[in-house]
């Protein structure tokens, strides 16, 4: 029965063995898992990481450089001397090395002494976030005049260093123009004297070299593919994009969102120097204060009604968090719906009447619930009905909000994300404040009393 693998204690072993017998290290890493061993080496200190680069081959190497984020590659790669570096990168798939390269100073030295540089090159001329940066050459060509039991001994005798996507065929003519595409489940099930262009697919869905990560995404979301052909506007298949990378790719976007919606550096992650972190939040708290100003002028406009009934003051802040609450929601599930390509510019008009009915629906249950707990609780049905009058409002506010804000951002060519719900809670403070207290204002004879 084979042993218990437990990642802490071997997390502990390399420590351990990076301070006491660096000669054991290598067998000590090459019994770890890629993975581990990246997340192990983020987590050491720059003369540790020097010794755990040296005892890994550049087999190893290029396992630890494919596991670490793009931020940590550039890191590691400096610290690798260039001969062990260049056979790190041939080790890697190809647009894995590409990914290196782009950020390396000295990328083209590199690329003469890989064996695989031929390879790797053409990659290069493409940015990292579009489908030729995320493509790779390794897939298996075949032409359609070969039989399905032809097709499939390929499997045989095909270099499987050189090969990352076993599970399409690509048809093409002898100058690599895509025909079609062949299942490897079906063919198995295909008669092996069948020709190829008898079986394949004609409508193969593709992309163009230079199309965005995130359309990549969605067209293998989609159609449920595990990769997806990179062709260029003569037909001639480049690459493919494989379903590990669509992952990382969903990963990415998804956390970029996130991170834009909070006001937070995309680049950024918890233990980012203290220096940068500053650098990426204070602005953006620094405009959200000066937007909280307006929200404080609201306020002074209507010292008079606050002096005469104090009590008023006590549910602002419901009134104002609640309906930001909302629009978050709502401006969340646009933002993400419009990244997923759910929802058009031209849904403007069908999700707005939708998130108003919510947004009534919403204001009902919770300015209902506010104004029968400002009426027990201070006992005047007037300030019970006007908070809870407000706080309706205020929901319908959130909502126009929440649906106005991302697609206005979309149509002049913004990011949607990356202010539409700060400016959404903005928006329901200013609202909230002045509605409230402008209906207060209104009745306050009645308040006061």
């Amino acid at each position: 029965m084979p042993a218990k693998y437990s990642f802490p204690e071997a997390s502990q072993d390399v420590v351990s063995l990076l301070k006491q017998s660096p000669e054991e290290l290598a067998s000590a890493l090459a019994r770890l898992h890629p993975v581990d061993r990246a997340i192990i080496f983020q987590g050491l200190g720059e003369p540790e990481q020097v010794k755990f680069i040296q005892a890994l081959g550049p087999a190893e190497l290029g396992s630890l450089l494919e596991h670490l984020t793009p931020e940590w590659r550039t890191a590691a790669a400096a610290k690798i001397p260039r001969d062990k570096l260049a056979g790190a990168l041939d080790a890697m798939t190809s647009d894995d090395a590409a990914d290196v390269l782009q950020v390396l100073p000295d990328a083209d030295s590199l690329l003469k002494s890989m064996r695989s540089g031929e390879t790797v090159k053409p990659l290069l001329q493409y940015k990292p976030e579009t489908a030729g940066g995320l493509m790779t050459r390794g897939f298996i060509e075949v032409r359609p005049d070969m039989t399905v039991g032809d097709a499939l001994a390929l499997q045989r005798t095909t270099d499987v260093s050189s090969v990352e996507v076993y599970y399409y065929y690509y048809v093409t003519t002898p100058d690599h123009v895509l025909e079609g595409v062949a299942n490897v489940r079906e063919l198995l099930r295909a008669d092996p004297a069948r020709l190829l262009s008898e079986v394949m697919r004609r409508d193969v869905v593709h992309v163009p070299p230079n199309a965005d990560q995130e359309e990549c995404a969605h067209l293998v979301q989609r159609y449920r593919l595990r990769a997806l052909p990179v062709v260029a506007e003569d037909g001639t298949l480049l690459g493919t994009i494989t379903s590990d990378d669509i992952m990382d790719i969903l990963t990415v976007e998804a956390t970029e969102d996130m991170y834009k919606m909070a006001g937070v550096g995309i680049k950024e992650w918890a233990f980012s120097p203290l220096g940068e972190s500053i650098r990426r939040r204070v602005p953006w708290l620094s405009f959200n204060m000066a937007w909280a100003f307006a929200g404080a002028a609201i306020i002074n406009l209507f010292t008079d009604t606050l002096d005469r009934a104090a009590t008023i003051a006590i549910f602002m802040p419901m009134i104002a968090g609640q309906a930001g609450n909302a629009g978050i929601q709502t401006a969340t599930i646009v933002v993400r719906s419009m990244a997923l390509g759910e929802v058009h510019l031209r849904d403007f008009f069908k999700l707005l009447r939708k998130e108003w009915a919510l947004g009534a629906t919403k204001g009902l249950i919770f300015g209902t619930t506010l104004g029968l707990i400002a009426y027990v609780w201070k006992g005047n049905v007037y300030l019970g009905a006007i908070a809870g009058t407000a706080l309706f409002l205020n929901m319908l506010v959130a909502s126009t909000a929440g649906v106005m804000l991302p697609m206005t951002l979309r149509r002049l060519g913004f990011d949607p994300a990356t202010i539409a719900g700060v400016f959404d809670t903005m928006l329901t403070d200013f609202m909230g404040f002045l509605i409230y207290l402008g209906l207060a204002t209104i009745f306050i004879s009645q308040i006061a009393k």
